[in-house]
């Protein structure tokens, strides 16, 4: 579906373009019905802890994002560092990047580019056809798991800059 329609997200991050989204674990847990279109996928998503928790605390998810080409994501912070985000490339075209923090990079198809969405970062896609990403919400690795919980109140997206 299209972004801004849950809580944990927000419409107001597309500066220009089209963000597009399909969720198998979204706030509360997994998605049944996407799930059971993605089942290999969502098998190993399930068996990992700190994947399945933070969606069933309702700290983060774990989606299929497509961005179209002429998309940028305005500079943005997410809600908390107790969490890194993964991005798994699976379609990726020429002219995609992502900055967080000072660093900017590219993704490649079949790697993983983890980073602390706490940290100010933005997307530009300045190619010709979509790009697909697995983005994965996991616990960070320095949290005890006796701390994994709600931590804030759930809310959407910061400005990057008051």
């Amino acid at each position: 579906g299209e972004v801004g329609g849950r809580q944990s997200h927000d419409a107001s991050l597309v500066k220009a373009g089209e963000w597009r989204e399909f969720p198998l674990l979204g706030a509360g847990g997994p998605i049944p019905e996407n799930c059971a279109r993605c089942p290999r996928t969502a098998d190993v998503l399930l068996q990992i802890p700190e994947i399945l928790a933070m969606s069933q605390t309702g700290m983060g998810e774990t989606l299929f994002s497509v961005i179209a080409p002429g998309t940028h994501l305005r500079p943005h912070c997410g809600s908390t560092n107790a969490r890194l985000t993964c991005h798994l490339g699976f379609v990726i075209p020429e002219g995609c990047s992502i900055r967080a923090g000072s660093e900017t990079r590219t993704w490649q198809e079949g790697k993983c580019l983890v980073f602390d969405d706490s940290f100010e970062h933005e997307v530009r896609h300045n190619g010709s056809s979509p790009r697909i990403v697995l983005l994965i919400n996991f616990w960070h690795p320095d949290l005890p798991k006796s701390q994994w919980g709600p931590l804030i109140p759930k809310g959407r997206y910061g400005p990057a800059h008051p």
